[in-house]
């Protein structure tokens, strides 16, 4: 698949460069557009362009004054953002009518780039613009395959009665194999707006990091899902701010154990190494407005009606949770993770951090991730089954509103 993609804030004039690509249009060859920078950038997030024809006077929003430099300000920003992840295109096409900026274009980008000069008044532009995107769509159709998001989500859970409730809310729901690989992996979809946003979930073999880590990996190799999403249970760390149930969106995770063990003199220390993950900030935007809505997270607690869940309004908490390598029960591990690491950590696990690392070393495109789990006991206290259940459902049932009514899809 080609795709190429428009920016120039003219619509007569993005009117007739499209005129001029309709012909190369097919079911391999796409056009999109945009109007300025900000939107040309939104998309450039969102999807892999190979081709890009842009303007060179662009504005930065749709209101905004023209900038004579906008289209190299834009690629500027494009290439040297380190806190956004842009996909580059491999081919850009200056058309302008400014014979200066055109100049400028060309001595400042021509090493990677072409420029061609717009004149309405004649075609010579369009018999060099069909030119240059006949030889860009058959390079980019004869090269290597370049991965594109598949599927809508991909959802991980660390036990089997956890993705079991997932998967009593999806639809068409199937078992899938996939060639080499003995993991079990099931699809199903949502319905949004008569479209079909296409789901596909797995638990891991064992709980614990290590797995969790392995199973997204292979699942964002295999599926290429633009969002991986983590639900099930979680030991509370804050009793006095939470109740069994509450759902935690994890804003950002780590390794509570990762660092260097050390004896001094008669003591042992563990002195910590945190290398924390955090999840999109458009996400946690998602989860602040859900966090807000009261008759939302009323009608997850109501609905559930097939075991014990507890008298206490349902909340919906965001803030960092822990991973580690073992089931926590000791207040004294719990106190230590407050003090010495992150004082506003709101729960203790085994997988979250494994995911999160995965999906941010992940190949490109890389999902966007993010770790919803409910508070099914808590760390600094004995094991309690009881609300198990209820905290797996109540996990599962806000990533579903996320899924159908925050996530944004192409």
């Amino acid at each position: 698949m080609v795709n190429i993609l428009i920016v120039d804030d003219e619509q007569s004039k993005r009117q007739e460069i499209y005129r001029v690509l309709t012909p190369y249009i097919s079911d391999e060859v796409s056009v999109a557009a945009a109007g300025n920078i900000n939107e040309a950038k939104r998309k450039l997030r969102e999807k892999n362009y190979d081709i890009m024809i842009l303007d060179i006077h662009l504005p930065q929003t749709e209101c905004s004054a023209t900038l004579t430099d906008g289209g190299m300000k834009l690629l500027k920003e494009i290439k040297e953002s380190r806190t956004m992840s842009f996909f580059y295109p491999r081919y850009v096409i200056s058309v302008s009518g400014h014979k200066d900026s055109t100049e400028i274009f060309s001595s400042s980008e021509g090493a990677i780039h072409t420029a061609i000069d717009y004149d309405p008044s004649n075609t010579d532009w369009e018999e060099e613009l069909k030119t240059r995107i006949e030889a860009a769509i058959t390079i980019v159709s004869n090269t290597t395959i370049r991965r594109a998001y598949d599927y809508d989500i991909a959802v991980i859970c660390a036990l089997k009665e956890e993705i079991d409730v997932i998967a009593e809310g999806l639809q068409g729901v199937k078992e899938i194999n996939v060639e080499y690989d003995d993991d079990i992996y099931s699809t199903g979809y949502f319905e949004k707006d008569g479209q079909k946003i296409r789901v596909v979930f797995s638990n891991a073999s064992q709980m614990g990091m290590v797995a969790a880590t392995s199973l997204a990996t292979k699942m964002i190799n295999n599926f290429i899902p633009k969002y991986i999403v983590m639900t099930g249970i979680t030991g509370g760390a804050k009793p006095d701010k939470m109740n069994y149930g509450d759902i935690i969106v994890a804003s950002r995770a780590w390794d509570y154990r990762a660092g260097k063990d050390v004896k001094k003199e008669e003591e042992h220390l563990h002195m910590n190494s945190i290398d924390q993950k955090s999840i999109d900030a458009t996400l946690l935007g998602y989860c602040r407005r859900l966090q807000s809505d009261a008759s939302a997270l009323a009608s997850i607690q109501d609905s559930f009606t097939h075991g014990k869940k507890p008298e206490t309004k349902l909340k919906l908490l965001i803030g960092p949770i822990a991973s580690g390598a073992s089931v926590v029960t000791d207040p004294e591990i719990v106190e230590d993770i407050i003090n010495n690491q992150d004082r506003d950590v709101l729960g203790i696990e085994m997988e979250i951090y494994g995911m999160y690392y995965a999906a941010y070393c992940g190949l490109n495109p890389k999902p966007k991730f993010i770790a919803i789990k409910s508070v099914s006991d808590f760390a600094n206290q004995g094991k309690n089954d009881d609300y198990h259940d209820y905290a797996s459902y109540t996990s599962a049932k806000a990533f579903e509103i996320l899924a159908k009514e925050y996530f944004v899809y192409d």
